[in-house]
């Protein structure tokens, strides 16, 4: 695209010299008529008027053709590289999101939601005022610092993928800062590539305030709640083989025999009790 676009001023030059070649041809032929002397015009001096005339006409026009054609190319050229770069262009958010197990347990979240694989994902962090960390702005900090990739970054990140990892609890947090920590505003910078190197730069603000009152009912994620019932189920089956030299389950099953021996046992035992109390 810069090589035509270079190569712009170079067309034009070329179609104003052809622009003046009849320029140069009428200006000769009005030098010899006024050598001539007379000044009068014959009938063949008067066509040959005409034809410059139109030759210069045609020649105009032809010159503001080229040139709205040479600009349609390079409107199409630029569109076309720009459809280009859109389609592999990355776009990354950072934000913080709570995790299933709890609402009070974070998870950074880095997403990738452009059409294009992102490079060289780096991040930069900044308190509200721009300057030094806050006590409470150094916190939290320090948590996401904790986590590699967000110190050292990601070498790459797929379109439409998606990183996240546990990375603080506001329970553990609010016990060291106190309520303060809800004023707290970090604003993240990242930075990144797309796959022919063009660099980018997207910027997210996580606002400690917006968790400020966050609660939830229904006792958490259904789905969480069931693994963790399942989770119980399947201790209980392992206390159950607990000190069982092999892994079956050890259960006592009844044929209907079985039954009806230990109903007559039971028959027998209650009659032998009466006899012993008449007796008395």
């Amino acid at each position: 695209m810069k090589f035509v676009e270079d190569k712009a001023p170079i067309v034009l030059v070329i179609l104003s010299g052809l622009l003046f070649v009849p320029l140069v041809f009428i200006g000769g032929l009005v030098w010899g008529l006024n050598l001539g002397g007379d000044g009068k015009l014959a009938a063949d001096t008067l066509s040959a008027w005409v034809g410059a005339i139109a030759t210069v006409a045609i020649a105009i026009l032809t010159f503001i053709l080229a040139r709205e054609t040479w600009y349609l190319r390079l409107a199409q050229i630029r569109q076309i590289d720009e459809l280009k770069i859109e389609a592999m262009r990355p776009s990354l958010e950072f934000y913080i999101l709570s995790t299933q197990a709890s609402i009070h347990m974070m998870n950074a979240h880095i997403q990738n939601n452009g059409k294009g694989v992102a490079r060289n994902v780096s991040f930069k962090f900044y308190g509200n005022g721009g300057g030094v960390f806050s006590s409470q702005e150094a916190a939290v900090v320090e948590k996401f610092l904790s986590l590699n990739m967000l110190k050292n970054g990601l070498t790459s990140l797929g379109a439409g993928k998606e990183r996240k990892s546990f990375v603080f609890s506001f329970l553990d947090l609010i016990d060291k800062n106190g309520d303060s920590l809800f004023g707290v505003k970090i604003r993240v910078s990242v930075e990144f590539e797309d796959a022919e190197g063009r660099k980018y730069t997207s910027e997210s603000i996580v606002d400690f305030s917006e968790f400020k009152g966050v609660s939830e009912v229904g006792g958490g994620d259904p789905l969480y709640n069931l693994y963790k019932q399942a989770e119980k189920i399947v201790k209980v089956l392992e206390s159950v083989q607990t000190g069982m030299s092999s892994k079956r389950l050890n259960i006592n099953v009844y044929s209907s025999s079985d039954r009806e021996v230990e109903q007559k046992a039971i028959e027998d035992s209650v009659r032998e009790w009466r006899e012993r109390k008449e007796q008395k």
